[in-house]
């Protein structure tokens, strides 16, 4: 039970790195999708099926560490759709962040 506490403290410190600015929506869905299995919550819990739907949309798309991969004209190339992708990530999960927030900041 401690793991899942503590998985679910990190979890709510994502999303309000999410909320305030400092991680990418985008980057916040795909790792609270990773950390998903170690929360104890349901396989259609629809915070995480908001994240799910963020990250397969954006697959593909040089967001995050993997931009380190691509070459400097993809990059110029792509900006438009990273930042169109990171805008609509924010507004399709905004709620989400909000919610995992409320129900994991304080787990003691």
């Amino acid at each position: 039970m401690i793991e899942v506490q503590l998985a679910r403290l990190q979890a709510a410190s994502i999303a309000a790195e999410v909320l305030a600015g400092r991680i990418s929506a985008v980057i916040g869905a795909v790792d609270l999708n990773r950390l998903r299995p170690s929360l104890d919550v349901s396989d259609d819990d629809p915070e995480f099926e908001t994240f799910m739907l963020i990250d397969s949309e954006c697959e593909g798309l040089p967001i995050g560490p993997v931009r380190q991969y691509w070459s400097a004209e993809a990059l110029v190339r792509k900006a438009p759709f990273v930042a169109h992708a990171e805008q609509w990530a924010m507004e399709t999960g905004r709620d989400a962040f909000q919610r995992v927030v409320e129900r994991f900041a304080a787990v003691a």
